[in-house]
């Protein structure tokens, strides 16, 4: 299915992409608002090549003096240019996604042109569908297509996923009684071993300076950690341990632990800077930040060679969302999955409609204030190194529309960054 596509940059903008593979080094240039694509450069070039990333494109950066100019010679790389660039009076560059500070002229990227190659290797950036009603329909169609599942009427059954797991719809129907306490609460938590043993480990962390000994799941809940935090907490690491984590990520990529804990505190925090009246629900905040992300585990589980190849486009398109990536190679996201297989879930609507549309501006449906919550959340993380996608700018409606200080959204994120390190024991415990 197509939607209509998203340019908001000039098509004098181009960006440069480093290549590799046993025969050398290879550069492809194509406009700045489109999606690299492997498969086609392949088809074009006979040549299997994997984008230069991290500490390579570092040394290579050095190598070839690309600070200065961000084209390679041709004498040191094979050149593609994409048959949609259009010819301009000068162009803004970016290297390997990272804004090249000046120009080229249309005299000094003529030489570059006369040399390369030309052919059709990018794509159109497509939007998903914003309509959540058809997304099992699009799952269940590229399930059909990359998979040998057979499609069922259950989402879990179609993606040979686990149940829910029983601690997890214990914690679920709790929710639903609006004087439990945390006696109930570590009742539930103690029927699973390993679960308890993490609760208690968060308690005694440094992080949380609890007083005395922590000695009972009781003790954590109601002495150091809170109802609200454990509730929440141990209902996304209950759903977060039924699929393992894959190793596979582009460089760069935040471990999913570290960005899900990250992201939980950042818009718990967030939502004690809107006013009084306005907030939202700290610990739905808190699990919608947690699980912000599932939609990771199911596609690496259901997906693994479309997985892998989302991966190296993500690594080939760095100053692209990779949500665009999702939808141009499977004809989905992996927001759609995890809200659909939320619903199927019976999880809290606030949570599925903050993971269906925490990429999506314009929503202003029911529970919007969660999906804007992760909108800002997901990007000021990303603005300070954590997540995998570029730094985008947080238009100011966002802010207006959660009545949120931009100011004060940039303090809190600060805080968390000096406090980073201390989440790591935290997060070693939630790793298998």
């Amino acid at each position: 299915m197509r939607t209509t596509p998203v340019t908001d940059y000039a098509v004098t903008q181009i960006n440069v992409v480093l290549l590799n593979d046993e025969e050398g080094l290879v550069q492809a240039i194509l406009p700045a608002d489109r999606i690299l694509d492997l498969s086609r450069l392949a088809r074009l070039s006979g040549r299997q090549l994997e984008p230069v990333i991290g500490p390579e494109l570092d040394k290579l950066h050095k190598r070839l003096g690309l600070k200065t100019s961000p084209l390679a010679s041709i004498e040191q790389a094979v050149t593609y240019v994409d048959s949609s660039l259009q010819p301009a009076d000068d162009y803004e560059v970016m290297q390997s996604g990272l804004r090249w500070e000046g120009k080229l002229t249309d005299k000094n990227f003529g030489a570059v042109m006369r040399k390369a190659t030309a052919g059709n290797f990018s794509a159109m950036r497509y939007a998903p569908s914003t309509c959540a009603d058809n997304d099992l329909t699009h799952i269940n169609s590229a399930i059909a297509r990359f998979t040998p599942l057979r499609i069922s009427q259950r989402l879990e059954e179609t993606l040979d996923l686990p149940p829910l797991p029983e601690v997890a719809r214990r914690i679920i129907a709790l929710r639903m009684i609006p004087d439990a306490d945390g006696t109930e609460l570590a009742d539930i938590l103690e029927l699973d071993p390993g679960m308890s043993a993490q609760i208690l480990s968060w308690a005694r962390s440094p992080y949380y300076s609890s007083r005395g000994d922590v000695k009972t799941v009781e003790d954590a809940v109601n002495r150091v950690l809170g109802f609200d935090l454990v509730m929440n907490l141990s209902l996304g690491l209950a759903l977060g341990r039924s699929l393992s984590v894959p190793k596979e990520g582009p460089y760069g990529y935040a471990p999913f632990w570290q960005q899900a804990i990250l992201g939980a505190t950042l818009a718990h925090d967030l939502v004690r800077k809107m006013p009084f009246g306005r907030r939202p629900s700290q610990g739905m905040a808190y699990l919608a930040g947690l699980l912000h992300n599932f939609g990771f585990l199911i596609l690496g589980q259901i997906f693994p060679p479309q997985f892998t190849l989302i991966n190296r486009h993500i690594e080939a398109n760095p100053h692209i969302n990779r949500v665009y990536i999702e939808h141009h190679l499977l004809g989905i996201t992996r927001e759609q999955c995890s809200a659909c297989l939320m619903k199927q879930w019976d999880m809290p609507k606030e949570l599925i409609n903050a993971i269906r549309y925490q990429h999506d501006m314009c929503f202003k449906g029911e529970h919007a204030d969660y999906s804007r919550l992760l909108y800002v959340t997901t990007r000021l993380l990303r603005s300070r190194g954590i997540g995998d996608g570029p730094d985008e700018e947080i238009p100011e409606e966002m802010y207006k529309a959660l009545q949120l200080d931009p100011f004060d959204a940039a303090d809190v994120v600060d805080a968390l960054m000096e406090r980073k390190d201390e989440f790591n024991d935290l997060i070693g415990m939630l790793q298998p």
